[in-house]
């Protein structure tokens, strides 16, 4: 793997935080054309169609499909677009969503006895603080039912992620692939649940109009063909420390296109909110070398010193 990032992949990973920042503000955009679930169902039905034809399966578990694809498919995408239908802004839902790391860690701790660092109980009481802001900060913009469906939604993502790590079997999982193929999961569950609880999906097909066809499009092709392709691309050039950090930008650019247009307004709350839960995130992943990078650079200069080497030129 590379050891340093071109300039030409660190545009390519900034357009694909890009596409998925603007992905919230189109699922929003979508909620005014689809009801929620039968929304989800299309957009699962368009990646999977004919991606799973083109892409094979190459050695995926089953078990592994069906996992992801419900926690993620239908746990995740359907409760994330019920609560924004609630009125849970994007720049928020997306905030929010990234609580999936809090819960990734703490599933971590319960499901794979994995005993989490100083940094990461620091980055999760961080990330805590700020999703206590924002559940706060919400109630001015959604009722409260929207926020927990989407904090919900984190869960299971959360929940998916350790079904990835423990049914995965130790190999190395192409999450881009593993993507097209967990899409064939929500559709059928998402349509049972669409005509069981919601109504106007007929009327929204036969009538549909080209926000509502972008709506579709946008979060098949773009988020999840092009936005996880470009992403499944540089994770097999470089580490996942030198292309995960980008994925924290996500929320940000959500927030900054969100109230460009004015679809929710930019309050210190919100920023403070954002801070302290990317800032926990931030720790929670990345906290471990932080501390050992400080802890090499004390280590080095006594020995230096010792050596008779002088840092002065």
């Amino acid at each position: 793997m590379q050891t340093r990032m071109s300039g030409r992949d660190t545009a390519v990973a900034l357009l694909t935080t890009f596409i998925w920042g603007l992905n919230f503000v189109v699922i929003r955009w979508g909620l005014g054309e689809w009801p929620p679930l039968f929304f989800a169902a299309l957009r699962f039905a368009v990646v999977a169609v004919p991606a799973v034809f083109i892409i094979g399966r190459n050695g995926l578990p089953w078990r592994l499909v069906l996992a992801t694809g419900s926690l993620v498919g239908v746990g995740y995408f359907s409760l994330l677009f019920v609560g924004m239908q609630l009125g849970m802004p994007p720049g928020l839902s997306a905030l929010v969503s990234q609580a999936q790391v809090l819960f990734t860690a703490l599933f971590s701790v319960w499901l794979l006895r994995q005993r989490p660092t100083a940094w990461q109980w620091c980055g999760m009481g961080v990330a805590g603080a700020g999703l206590y802001l924002s559940a706060g900060n919400s109630l001015d913009l959604a009722p409260l039912a929207g926020f927990a469906l989407v904090l919900l939604a984190a869960l299971f993502w959360g929940m998916g992620n350790i079904m990835m790590k423990k049914l995965g079997g130790g190999m190395k999982v192409d999450g881009f692939r593993l993507t097209i193929w967990m899409s064939l999961v929500p559709i059928v569950p998402n349509l049972i649940l669409s005509f069981w609880t919601e109504q106007g999906q007929w009327e929204a097909l036969s009538h549909i109009s080209w926000m509502g066809a972008f709506a579709v499009l946008y979060t098949a092709w773009g988020s999840t063909i092009i936005g996880w392709g470009a992403w499944a691309w540089l994770l097999r050039k470089y580490a996942a420390p030198q292309v995960a950090p980008f994925s924290l930008l996500v929320p940000v650019v959500t927030l900054v296109i969100a109230v460009s247009l004015g679809m929710e307004p930019l309050k210190p709350e919100t920023g403070m909110a954002a801070a302290l839960l990317l800032g926990g995130v931030a720790l929670t992943l990345f906290g471990d070398r932080l501390g050992g990078f400080c802890l090499r650079r004390q280590w080095l200069r006594p020995r230096a010193a010792e050596d008779g080497y002088s840092t002065k030129s």
